[in-house]
């Protein structure tokens, strides 16, 4: 329960650090796409953004807790580089499966050549995160 939890503690990080980044003149770079459908209803940009809000939460969520499982294992151990290595991986499931369902292109390459590259250190940041949430609240 430890890796679920300090998976989804790190995503809402980063969520909230999303959220107030434009405010400190990161500005918010990412395209309008048009109109979120979904099961054939037509989402308000707000239904919108809290869909997306969720599904971070619970990949996150996911994430954590299938690390934590491999760890049960013996798979990998809770050091900083099978972390980082997860973080990778994460991101090719993502990059290839997830943002392409969400209308984004694969790597979120319908925005700009750059988004990969955000991508790949938002997850290596969320993995730092893990890490450092799993060893503070790890019983030792």
């Amino acid at each position: 329960m430890i890796g679920a939890y300090a998976g989804v503690a790190a995503g809402a990080i980063l969520l909230f650090l999303s959220h107030i980044a434009p405010r400190f003149a990161a500005q918010n770079f990412i395209q309008e796409l048009g109109p979120s459908t979904i099961f054939g209803h037509t989402l308000s940009r707000r239904e919108a953004h809290l869909m997306g809000i969720l599904v971070h939460l619970i990949l996150s969520l996911i994430y954590g807790a299938l690390f934590a499982f491999g760890v049960e294992r013996g798979w990998a151990s809770f050091t900083i580089l099978p972390i980082l290595g997860w973080s990778v991986i994460l991101l090719l499931f993502t990059g290839l499966i997830v943002m392409p369902l969400e209308g984004h292109g694969w790597f979120g390459l319908k925005h700009d050549a750059w988004f990969a590259v955000d991508a790949l250190l938002t997850n290596l940041l969320w993995g730092v995160m893990y890490f450092v949430l799993i060893k503070l609240w790890l019983p030792m």
